[in-house]
């Protein structure tokens, strides 16, 4: 019932809201379909392991094979792209019953825990924005927390387990770049924690070990080759080189003394640094009020986790520093490593690179919430009817607003920030590109080639022949000519002279002599694009 639950919040309407599909969705799409139809990526790479090069960034693989699955059922849509992350999404809510109920496989209420937390995962607003578009983090969340499960399930049960443990792990190893740091991390602590268990099955911990190892053997490889870091390098806080301009500076004010070396090297600078964006995720607001700053991933009017929560996640913290026994030091732990490599980066807190929050918050809440229950329901009966009615006034109040501004507000006011608009654009253009010698389409918002190689249904074979992808000094791919179109962020180009010109322009373009033939609006009824010819 959860799942279903789970996935109507999900799947409803949502090639529509979010408004439209982002460029990574896109890229992700576009490879997936190279894949399907050629067996080669939009590179002209034969089935890539360990990542697709895409913009230069890197794509995990594991979303992108599971699109092209998607394809094979949907076509090249919108649904096709969503659909994994929609499916393994509403999936996770299965996988968190199963999980909750082996943590606290010697509490009294485990099934009522795991029921509530399973409800919980399935409505939470943090989980289902996440759910409802085509993120990598979605996938690796769900194999994060199957890992997790089975890996409980062959302590207690089933020994056999722990290598589907293992493989579990490793697609979610495979599945997105933050979980490269937090999976190795949460291992550990598994193997720390429950050594005296493992030992007892010693023959198939050993098994597990080296399947999972040998299914890693092409991402050590890929690790060893430079490029793996671009995409780190284009996020990290470390590459910030105010940290090192500022204790240079600093060093210069102590004339280099002892304690100026101690006190003002840069690594102390970069460890504050580090502490700061950490804590980041701990900050109320972003938790319970406003959501990310990013509103990819939050309907800005609304936070991450529900309020009415707040109450239950202290009671549950409180509840599990009563129990001392490893199933505590075991979600403590989970809790403090699940922002340590989203930490590392620029942006923060960051939603979708922390996903790996969400269980857990789940976890506490249904633990405080269960607590919280018995204990009015035997001591307090008349406050526990205060407290239902309170609490599910609050969480009805918040519900509606949410789903109110998510499926009305949230697609009108951002719709920019969904790149809306270059659907409409191409549908206009394709129309009328062959009364022109060429179509110059601006490149303002962003990687404008790889809409039109969806959109307008070019094949990878006329790519790879007309396309010229070109990296920058970051190793970052763009493209700027297939067939009649430029991509550019000039208006006139050489090109342009003598030459029939259809012209796609952002607002921000200068429009002097230029004619405006048509246009394409946002949701919230700005400007997005001018279709232009010269006067």
């Amino acid at each position: 019932m959860y799942f279903l639950f789970g996935f109507v919040f999900r799947v409803w309407d949502v090639t529509n809201v979010p408004p439209s599909l982002y460029w990574d969705e896109v890229s992700q799409g576009y490879n997936a379909y190279s894949v399907l139809t050629t067996g080669f990526d939009e590179h002209h790479q034969f089935l890539p392991i360990t990542h697709f090069v895409a913009f230069g960034d890197n794509k995990a693989p594991v979303n992108i094979y599971l699109i092209v699955l998607s394809m094979i059922v949907f076509g090249k849509t919108a649904l096709a792209i969503r659909f994994p992350s929609v499916l393994f999404g509403s999936l996770t809510v299965i996988c968190a019953f199963f999980l909750a109920r082996e943590v606290f496989w010697q509490h009294k209420k485990r099934e009522i825990i795991a029921l509530v937390a399973a409800g919980l995962l399935a409505i939470s607003p943090w989980h289902i924005l996440l759910s409802r578009a085509s993120y990598e983090a979605n996938i690796a969340t769900f194999f994060t927390v199957l890992g997790l499960f089975l890996f409980l399930f062959a302590k207690r049960r089933f020994g056999l387990a722990y290598v589907f443990s293992a493989v579990s792990f490793v697609v979610g190893f495979y599945a997105f770049t933050a979980h490269r740091v937090f999976i190795p991390l949460i291992v550990l602590v598994l193997a720390l924690l429950y050594w005296k268990d493992l030992l007892l099955k010693k023959k198939i911990v050993v098994l597990s070990i080296v399947v999972g190892l040998v299914l890693l053997l092409p991402m050590a490889v890929y690790f060893l080759n430079p490029d793996s870091g671009i995409r780190f390098s284009e996020v990290n806080i470390f590459s910030d080189t105010t940290v090192v301009d500022q204790s240079n500076t600093w060093l210069k004010e102590d004339n280099n003394s002892l304690a100026g070396k101690i006190f003002d090297n840069r690594r102390i600078g970069y460890f504050m640094l580090y502490a700061k964006h950490y804590f980041d995720f701990f900050n109320p607001q972003y938790l319970f009020f406003t959501g990310d700053v990013n509103p990819r991933f939050s309907t800005q009017a609304s936070g991450e986790l529900w309020l009415w929560e707040l109450p239950f996640i202290l009671t549950g913290f409180y509840v599990l520093l009563k129990m001392r026994n490893k199933t505590a030091l075991f979600i403590l732990l989970w809790f403090l490593l699940a922002p340590v490599a989203a930490a590392t980066a620029r942006e923060t807190p960051h939603a979708l690179r922390s996903e790996t929050y969400v269980p857990v918050y789940e976890l506490l809440t249904a633990l405080g919430l269960v607590a919280s229950g018995v204990y009015l329901y035997s001591k307090r009966k008349l406050l526990q009817w205060v407290v239902i009615f309170v609490v599910g006034a609050v969480a009805l109040f918040e519900g509606i607003y949410f789903l109110h501004g998510y499926l009305v507000t949230f697609p009108a006011t951002y719709s920019q920030e969904w790149q809306y608009g270059y659907v409409q654009a191409f549908a206009k253009t394709e129309k009328l590109k062959n009364n022109y010698d060429l179509v110059l389409f601006t490149n303002y918002y962003g990687r404008a080639y790889i809409y039109y190689l969806f959109y307008a249904n070019i094949s990878p074979q006329t790519y790879w022949q007309e396309g010229n992808p070109t990296a920058d000094v970051f190793g970052l791919y763009n493209v700027t000519k297939i067939g009649k179109y430029e991509f550019s962020d000039h208006l006139l180009e050489p090109s342009d002279v003598g030459k029939r010109v259809l012209y796609v322009l952002s607002p921000k373009d200068d429009l002097t002599n230029l004619r405006v033939i048509d246009k394409v609006n946002f949701l919230d009824g700005k400007s997005a694009f001018l279709i232009a010819i010269k006067k």
